[in-house]
């Protein structure tokens, strides 16, 4: 069995793997018939996993001191820390050294990883282009600033 990359051990993969780990334990604690201390440790470690995991992927300032105060304080810790966590990481960065990324980078500045941007639609034919491509693979269709206002054809339309 080969074990993953660094590049794939992100927060929720560790969670996952921890996660299976606790219901192997689970499993064995069936067979041994000391179901409680397995579900027990399950309650308690998970609620701290979550949170860990969470502030991590959303570049919060200290996610192990979330996850310690979650450990101690298990489901009120939790409900806490959804309550004042922000909805969405506040400024885009690498996945792989967490520095911070303008729109126009193509690859990060701080360690050299490409930049992986969303791709978006083809306001011709609603096919997925990617950022920088001037015509569509598809219908030929123009994907620049100006033909945004265009119809599908690319020409520029009256309205009347």
């Amino acid at each position: 069995m080969n074990l993953p990359d660094k590049k794939d051990l992100t927060p929720k993969t560790i969670l996952f793997y921890i996660c299976v780990a606790l219901l192997s334990l689970l499993a064995l604690q069936i067979v041994m018939r000391l179901l409680p201390p397995a579900i027990f440790l399950f309650l308690m470690l998970a609620p701290p996993i979550f949170v860990l995991s969470d502030a991590q992927e959303r570049r919060l300032s200290r996610p192990v001191l979330w996850a310690t105060f979650t450990l101690f304080t298990n489901v009120f810790g939790l409900l806490v820390y959804l309550l004042v966590r922000p909805d969405a990481p506040a400024v885009n960065s690498c996945k792989s050294c967490g520095g911070v990324l303008e729109d126009k980078f193509a690859n990060c500045p701080w360690c050299g990883e490409k930049v992986e941007r969303p791709l978006g639609k083809c306001p011709g034919c609603s096919e997925e282009v990617k950022p920088g491509w001037k015509f569509c693979p598809n219908c030929n269709c123009s994907l620049s600033k100006e033909a945004q206002t265009s119809g599908p054809s690319g020409k520029a339309e009256t309205v009347v």
